[in-house]
């Protein structure tokens, strides 16, 4: 994909970023020495762009390359009159820099898209199967083994040649919607068939390894972002979807944002006994509790901060049972503690008699005269040939998620004008804060306590809410703002001694989801004018809160500012705040995405009734994370759940 010319310009790149300086004070000789070149970085990132990047973002890539090796057109940007192989390495952390923090958008979008994986790769890989070299740095731990050998409890339906399948409902996605609705329709004595378009994962495969997680549990391999790179979408894509990675967050829907459903689009169920039935069960069916919520040190410091502040601060609910607090949940859990759908609803539907099927496409829903009548499925198999799967089904649930639901439903030539409309993502960002005592954000169960003190910014239900993230080096390497491979080298060197404080908004004005011309979803999401606000106000009161828990030096998510020692903290708040929010300015996340497809009491409001049918297509259901009328305003899992099992006993009633 790369020529050799463009391979030297990103060597020249990387080695930029991460390069190998002389140690000063008490820099580690074994982390300054290293530079980019000594992991074939170049090899590995372009493994990953040609996998997971669209033609554009390729195209862009390479005009950037292209650009910083023209003289005159540096010259503009930065000042310097000649190609970036010709400067040396600190007029070409210069030139960098200028374009990270330029006020051209593609100039900023270009620089995230080298800086962000490059230095992920850099730090999460493992040369030869062995430890990252950088890890005895900053004491980051081997992840956990597994505490006893755990067999696999499912065993996938084979698809070894073109064949067609008959059932009673096709689900396709396996996650907190497809998941709860295949075992609930199973337990109704329903013939089932689920498709999940990523692997068969279970305890043995869990091994914590950051990249070769992110690889194989991730959609996109962990770097899906939206069209302009302004926010990295995390999202599941294996059997068990995001149940699998999420970290254990099981928060109840809000009653003022159920009553928003029912008042302004029509989800008159959404205050109903029954509605609240399905909160409970899918809680109980998943053991949600406080007992095991215990707070690591992350958690600690975002609670010490919050009351001494007299902000309010709760302990989070989790799915676990016999949790053994490794921190490392985003990448599976290795010990079968998390109450995913992969050891409940799932499993219950493979025991009555379900077939799953993995590593299965859909291509799309067959209808016929306003009649579901099944799916084109492409499965591949191990050794990467595809065979081809049709399957007749009387009702299909596409639960595939927020980003895959709309795509696949434009893709079967739906047309309802709310379908891949009104994508919500809870837009996050984060504010990083280093402490004299070690912190190491690795260990423990990695989100239990929540502060709703800004919820309510606007009067209306939106704000936003105060969590905290676990820390991976990769991760972390990203997130961090780069002005200079010193300054970033001495922060990964002190990772263990990082707290952090994450600010997830929940929005009020949306994205959408439309398909490229192989059909894939493609993402658009810009923060407007009112989300972006409520943003800073987060940034703003998570740098009070590290503050008053006793933070050492203070970091923002912005590429075009420092740190803050602890003493002077509002002057630095007033810089966040004139940073604003413009897109690639600042680092952006998302590991929740809804409202895609949303329920509405009518078809002008909404791409689906209130009992989860399609206005299109009868026996054609939606039951997953987009059909959420808008953002949850709390982690979304138990909504999705919720709404899934709802919609199932809707189902039931057809058969």
């Amino acid at each position: 994909m790369f020529t050799a010319h463009e391979k030297q310009t990103l060597a020249r790149i990387f080695d930029t970023l991460i390069p190998t300086l002389a140690p000063e004070a008490d820099d580690d000789p074994r982390l300054f020495k290293l530079k980019a070149s000594d992991f074939d970085l170049v090899e590995h990132y372009a493994d990953v762009v040609v996998q997971v990047a669209d033609d554009t973002t390729i195209r862009e890539l390479k005009w950037f390359l292209a650009i910083i090796e023209n003289g005159l057109l540096n010259r503009f940007i930065s000042g310097h009159t000649r190609p970036f192989s010709e400067l040396n390495v600190d007029e070409r952390g210069a030139l960098l820099c200028a374009w990270g923090e330029s006020q051209i958008p593609i100039q900023r979008k270009a620089f995230q898209g080298v800086k962000r994986l490059s230095l992920a790769l850099f730090y999460a890989l493992m040369p030869d199967d062995q430890p990252n070299p950088t890890w005895a740095t900053y004491d980051y731990d081997d992840p956990p083994g597994k505490a006893e050998d755990i067999p696999r409890t499912i065993l996938p339906y084979a698809i070894e040649d073109d064949s067609t399948l008959y059932t009673d409902v096709l689900v396709i996605g396996s996650g907190a919607g497809g998941g709860v609705v295949a075992g609930e329709l199973t337990a109704a004595g329903l013939d089932v068939i689920v498709i999940e378009k990523g692997g068969y994962h279970a305890e043995a495969d869990f091994h914590g390894r950051e990249l070769a997680s992110n690889q194989h549990l991730y959609e996109r391999r962990g770097v899906l972002t939206s069209t302009d790179l302004g926010v990295t979408l995390l999202a599941g894509s294996t059997l068990g979807g995001g149940t699998i990675i999420n970290w254990n967050t099981s928060l109840r829907t809000p009653e003022h944002v159920l009553k928003e459903w029912q008042h302004n689009y029509g989800f008159t169920a959404a205050t109903s006994d029954d509605y609240k039935h399905s909160m409970d069960a899918v809680s109980e069916r998943i053991h949600v509790n406080t007992d095991e919520s215990v707070p690591n040190p992350v958690n600690t410091t975002l609670e010490r901060g919050c009351k001494a502040l007299g902000y309010e601060v709760s302990v989070i609910p989790r799915n676990v049972k016999g949790c053994e607090d490794c921190g490392y949940c985003n990448y599976g859990c290795p010990f079968g503690a998390k109450q995913s759908t992969l050891k409940t609803y799932l499993q219950d539907a493979f025991n009555r008699g379900a077939r799953i099927v993995v590593r299965g496409h859909v291509d799309r829903v067959v209808h016929q005269a306003g009649m579901v009548e099944g799916a084109e499925v492409t499965v591949q198999q191990a050794d990467g040939t595809c065979t081809h799967l049709h399957v007749k089904a009387k009702a299909v649930v596409v639960a595939a998620g927020a980003l895959h639901t709309p795509a696949l439903l434009l893709r079967s030539g739906l047309g309802n004008a709310h379908i891949g409309e009104n994508l919500h993502l809870h837009p996050t960002t984060v504010i990083f804060s280093r402490f004299d005592e070690p912190i190491k954000g690795w260990h423990g169960a990695p989100m239990t306590r929540v502060s709703h003190q800004f919820a309510n910014l606007d009067g209306r239900g939106y704000g936003v809410w105060l969590e905290t993230s676990p820390v991976h080096p990769g991760m972390a390497a990203q997130a961090f703002p780069w002005h200079d491979g010193r300054e970033h080298k001495r922060n990964m060197q002190k990772l263990a001694y990082f707290s952090n404080i994450i600010i997830l908004a929940r929005d009020y004005h949306g994205g959408r989801v439309t398909v490229d011309k192989k059909g894939a979803p493609q993402i658009e999401y810009h923060l407007s004018s009112l989300d972006g606000r409520h943003l800073l106000k987060g940034l703003s009161e998570a740098i009070r809160i590290h503050h008053a828990a006793g933070a050492r030096v203070i970091y923002g998510p912005h590429q075009k500012l420092g740190g803050s020692n602890g003493s002077a903290i509002e002057p630095f708040i007033e810089q966040v705040q004139r940073a604003g929010f413009a897109t690639n300015s600042m680092a952006v996340f998302s590991a929740h995405q809804m409202s895609s497809c949303r329920v509405g009491g009518s078809s002008a409001i909404g791409a689906i009734s209130p009992e989860g049918e399609t206005y299109e297509v009868k026996n054609l259901f939606v039951a997953d994370g987009s059909a959420l009328p808008t953002a949850a305003g709390v982690n979304p899992m138990i909504s999705i759940m919720a709404l899934a099992h709802y919609v199932s006993q809707h189902i039931k009633s057809r058969f």
